[in-house]
């Protein structure tokens, strides 16, 4: 696997700044996937250095029209991060399969973070508005969307959306908007977030078409006060309608409280494994993960200090019943200790 996602980084120009390897959890199942940030930065430098990528990217990452609309997108994000905060803080890139796959057949999907506050360390002055934040996600990626690919953004798929949007509870956001090209059928997926109390009204509201007695099972067994805080972060998928699929994610927000400081999600990984969505050497695995060394990384030509840190999903499938994935992050930082 490490040969793998080190084939595919050689690939990629020197425009990240963090990492995820996601893989999943049961016993048997060995798919991996790589994520990579394209992040903010208040350096104009910084700033049109990626504009200066994205402008005349590698030969061989334009060859298809997933490419070509990554490109496309990080040209025109550069341009509205420039000079001032943006209302989309920072992009994802996503990867499948890349401990099978050749990384010369890699193409991305592409995620984008329509939160501006998501990650902010202080409170926010203006409230959320989900209508902006849908027409401002749409004014980035719509214009970018190859002629291949513009039935994601049917009549139908913009309906959901605005639904997805428009319906959340007054402090639950959409975090997330990937549009998920690489992959047969290319879909939309929304990941956002909403009190516990409320995720299952949420979607019952948007006429979810999964089974809503497993979702409220699947929360109460696992977003407990020894995993989770009050918040649910959830993902959906659609294809032209809300598809029968549903995650939730344990995310590092919800490890503020001393309740809950468990980097090394001790408790979920436990509760996951008595449940048989992880496999016992991937538990003990997922659990060394943490900590910080220096070694070299994918985004720096010299060594720098690797902070490793852990995210788990549970995924819920109609038909299919529950999955878990862990989110092995990992971020580079320049350090003379």
């Amino acid at each position: 696997m490490k040969s793998s996602i080190g084939a595919l980084t050689a690939r990629l120009p020197d425009l990240f700044s963090s990492y995820y390897i996601e893989c999943r959890l049961p016993a048997g199942q060995e798919q991996v996937d790589f994520l990579a940030c394209v992040a903010p930065s208040r350096d104009d430098d910084a700033l049109r250095s990626i504009r200066a990528v994205a402008d005349q990217p590698p030969d061989e990452l334009t060859r298809d029209p997933a490419w070509q609309f990554t490109w496309d997108v990080i040209r025109r994000w550069s341009t509205l991060a420039h000079g001032g905060p943006s209302r989309m803080p920072f992009l994802w890139l996503e990867f499948d399969h890349v401990n099978t796959r050749p990384a010369v057949r890699q193409s991305p999907s592409l995620c984008v973070c329509v939160d501006p506050g998501y990650l902010s360390t202080e409170p926010s002055s203006a409230a959320w508005d989900p209508q902006d934040s849908y027409e401002s996600c749409l004014d980035l990626l719509a214009p970018a969307l190859p002629r291949a690919f513009e039935g994601v953004l049917s009549a139908s798929n913009r309906s959901v959306m605005k639904a997805c949007f428009r319906g959340l509870p007054l402090s639950g956001r959409i975090i997330h908007v990937s549009f998920m090209l690489a992959r047969e059928p290319a879909a939309i997926k929304l990941y956002g977030a909403v009190p516990r109390a409320q995720l299952v009204g949420y979607l019952k509201d948007l006429g979810w078409p999964g089974p809503l007695d497993s979702l409220e099972q699947l929360v109460s067994t696992f977003s407990t006060q020894e995993t989770a805080d009050d918040t649910v972060y959830f993902d959906l998928a659609l294809d032209h309608a809300l598809l029968p699929y549903v995650a939730v994610a344990f995310s590092q927000l919800q490890l503020d409280h001393p309740a809950r400081l468990d980097p090394e999600r001790r408790a979920l990984l436990e509760l996951l494994e008595e449940q048989g969505l992880c496999a016992p050497d991937k538990r003990r695995a997922l659990q060394a993960w943490l900590g910080s060394a220096r070694e070299s990384s994918p985004s720096v030509s010299t060594e720098a200090r690797i902070h490793r840190w852990l995210d788990v999903k549970i995924t819920l499938h109609a038909g299919q019943g529950l999955g878990a994935k862990g989110y092995l992050g990992f971020a580079p930082v320049l350090s003379v200790f």
